[in-house]
This record gives C-alpha cells, sequence and structure tokens, in this order.
C-alpha cells in the first residue's frame, strides 16, 4: 500500500510541474485526479468482489501491473487525455485493487477482537506515502517529471507482487490457523495467547446473526448512511490534499517546504494509525468525532496560512490533518465489519469506498474550479469545514456500536 498510494497521493507535485509544462486551466488539470478518483471508487466494487473470489496473492500482481502500465502513459504523455487514460483507466484501478479495500477485507478475516488495532498498525500503508513527498521531489528535480513517473512504475512492479506472492494469505484457515491465534488442538504451552483485555459483545444477534450479502446491506438505511459519510469525508480530503503543494507555492513558500509539509503529514499519520486500537475501547464513533476534529483544524490551518503567508500554519495542518487522516481508516473499516462481515465484506465495503472516490474526485475538481473563478483557495477550506463536521454525524447515525462493541473482559 505505500509504494501503490504513494504513487497516488505524488499527483500533487505532479500536478504543479504538469501545469508549468501545459499551462491549462488549474480546474481541467485537476480533472485529472477527478477521473482516476471516479475509477477508483467505482473500481472498489470490483476489488472487493475479486477480493472475496480469489484472493489477494491473484489480484494484487495485476494491480501492480495496471499502475506500472499507467505510469509509463504518464511519462509519454502530452494532450490531457493521455493522463485521462492513465490515472482513470490504470493507476486508479490499479491502486485500490492493491488498497484499501482488499487490506481491509484479508485484515477483518484475520482478526476479531483486536480488528481495530490489527487495521491500525496495517493500514499505515495508505496514509504514509506522504512521508515519499520529498524523495519524490527530489526525483522530479534531478530527473524530470516524466522519467519519475517511469521509474514509480518500475518500483511498483518489483515490490507489490513479490510481496504479495511470497507472504499473503487470504484467511488464517489457509496456513492452519484461527482469527487471533492458534487452534486450540495445535496451541502447545508456549502458544497460548494471553486471555484478551476485551472481547466483542452483540449487541443485535438478529443482525449480527445475519448473511450479509451486498443486495442485503443495500436495503439497510446504514449502508447509505456510511456511503454519505464517505462522500462527505472524500469531498473534503480531496479539496485539501490534491491542492497543497500549489496552495502553499501561491503565497510564496517554495516546493521543497510544501513537499517537507507532505511528508511531515504522513510522519503524524503514525501516531493516528497506531492509535487504531483506540477504537476497540473507546468505540468507533468515538474515535470518528476526535479524528472529525482535527480534520477540522487542518483546514482552519490552511485558511490562516492562506490569510497570512507565514509557514508556521502549515506545521500545525500537518500535525491535525495527519493525526486525523491517521485515525480515520481503521475506525471506519473496523466500524463497517462490525456492521456487515461476513463472505461478501468485500464487495459491501466496496460499494461503500465508491462514494470516497466520487467525493474525492469531486473535492479535486471543485478545489481547482474554486480557485479559477475566485483566485483563491479560501472558499474550497471553508467548504470542507462543514463536510468533516457531517461526516461525523452520518457516522454516528450508522451506528456500529448498536451491533458490535467492545468491552472489557
Amino acid at each position: 500500500m505505500l509504494v501503490a498510494y504513494g504513487i497516488w497521493w505524488s499527483f500533487s507535485m505532479f500536478y504543479v510541474q504538469i501545469l508549468k509544462e501545459f499551462g491549462w486551466s488549474r480546474g481541467s488539470t485537476a480533472t485529472i485526479f477527478t477521473v482516476g478518483s471516479v475509477v477508483y471508487g467505482f473500481g472498489s466494487l470490483v476489488a472487493g468482489a475479486l477480493v472475496d473470489r480469489f484472493g489477494p496473492r491473484k489480484l494484487l500482481p495485476l494491480a501492480c501491473i495496471l499502475i506500472a502500465i499507467g505510469c509509463l502513459i504518464n511519462s509519454l504523455a502530452q494532450q490531457l487525455w493521455h493522463f485521462y487514460l492513465a490515472y482513470g483507466v490504470f493507476i486508479g484501478l490499479g491502486v485500490i485493487c492493491a488498497g484499501f479495500v482488499p487490506m481491509t477485507v484479508v485484515l477483518s478475516h484475520w482478526f476479531v477482537r483486536r480488528r481495530g488495532a490489527a487495521l491500525g498498525v496495517a493500514l499505515i500503508g495508505n496514509i504514509q506515502p506522504p512521508l515519499l513527498a520529498v524523495p519524490i521531489q527530489y526525483l522530479i528535480a534531478a530527473l524530470g517529471w516524466r522519467a519519475s513517473y517511469a521509474i514509480l512504475g518500475a518500483i511498483a512492479l518489483l515490490i507489490i507482487a513479490p510481496l504479495t506472492v511470497l507472504l499473503m494469505r487470504t484467511r488464517p484457515r489457509d496456513v492452519g490457523l484461527e482469527p487471533d491465534g492458534l487452534k486450540a488442538e495445535e496451541s502447545s504451552g508456549q502458544n497460548i495467547p494471553r486471555p484478551p483485555a476485551y472481547t466483542v459483545e452483540i449487541v443485535n444477534p438478529k443482525w449480527a446473526e445475519t448473511d450479509w450479502t451486498l443486495a442485503r446491506a443495500t436495503r439497510t438505511h446504514q449502508f447509505w448512511i456510511l456511503c454519505a459519510m464517505m462522500a462527505a469525508m472524500g469531498t473534503g480530503a480531496g479539496m485539501i490534499m490534491h491542492h497543497l503543494v500549489a496552495m502553499a507555492m501561491d503565497v510564496g513558500h517554495t516546493a521543497g517546504l510544501a513537499a517537507f509539509i507532505f511528508s511531515l503529514a504522513g510522519l503524524c499519520s503514525i501516531g493516528g494509525r497506531l492509535g487504531g486500537f483506540l477504537s476497540d475501547r473507546w468505540g468507533r464513533e468515538a474515535v470518528f468525532t476526535i479524528l472529525a476534529v482535527f480534520f477540522i483544524l487542518s483546514a482552519l490551518s490552511l485558511l490562516v496560512m492562506i490569510q497570512n503567508g507565514q509557514a508556521w500554519p502549515l506545521y500545525l495542518y500537518a500535525l491535525a490533518y495527519g493525526v486525523g487522516a491517521g485515525l480515520s481508516s481503521p475506525a471506519f473499516g473496523a466500524g463497517t465489519a462490525d456492521l456487515f462481515i461476513g463472505r461478501s465484506f468485500g464487495a459491501i465495503l466496496g460499494f461503500i469506498n465508491i462514494s470516497y472516490g466520487i467525493g474525492q474526485g469531486v473535492g479535486a475538481w471543485a478545489g481547482g474550479a474554486i480557485f479559477d473563478k475566485t483566485g483563491g483557495y479560501t472558499l474550497a477550506m471553508l467548504a470542507a469545514i462543514p463536510l468533516f463536521a457531517a461526516m461525523c454525524l452520518l457516522f454516528w447515525l450508522a451506528g456500529p456500536r448498536k451491533v458490535r462493541r467492545m468491552v472489557k473482559s
């Protein structure tokens, strides 16, 4: 995920270079990522269904081939539609097939009582890519953006496929295990796991015992509330993340500082990811409230930066957005699993994630369009704040705690 999402999120650095070379408007150039995000979103359903059927060892090597082809097309692109093809058909689909949905499905099979913590650690990979911003920025400065894309595509081929084939398994029973530990009959004295501090309490047995398919899930209001929640989160994130470098450079900061802030946000997200275990103890909704506050603070920080042009709000942004983003995926993934875990969880999670991809694409386009219309990003940052507040409210309404919750043993 670090490699796949590193290529995905690096668009904000390539965005500035593409603007310089081709002179397109910010709205139309940002639409490159919008196309990719929409495909990423709809590809979530495909990725979820494929990982349910074939497992990660077959799906992820295909994903890395798609990413590499997309990077190659980007390195040769001359027209706007070339970028649409690269990001839309290849990179967008490749990243989601190597990313959040398949990984969350696999991890949810392996962990039950520590699901939030497991997702928090493992999903470091899909939020840590900002750490790659500085080396990617140096690569672009040294070799140009076209050669940099070609190199990133080669890295995807050399890393993702071997790791997947050698190490990944879909379910613990594929290697003779059960979720959270060994089978009782195979346990030896030194391998018996410690008694858990927290256990799963079934609050709604009828719901928990339902064999959830995608069709059944779509007939619940919780499913559609989660879709709306992800759309709100994606739109707010798209407005911020894909214009951060341009936003900082517009007020006089260097591309190097912008890349460093991008990386610092990734570093700060480690704290959020490792805090995924908090959702096992405090509840998914409580953690979602905390991350919403951090997201809102990040938007406010960028507003201050736009107004005064100083650098210190960028550091506050990196801390706030990094921690908030770090908390988001494990809390959402574990909460969705609490509601809909089952043999079709991949398809269900994938369908919900469509909303995030669409929202992210709309946000990326809207941020550029607002700049083209108003000459700045102030209105975009103001729009992100109510989106993050709505995201929090919607997750509470979905209510994973009403089906399963963690209690002290």
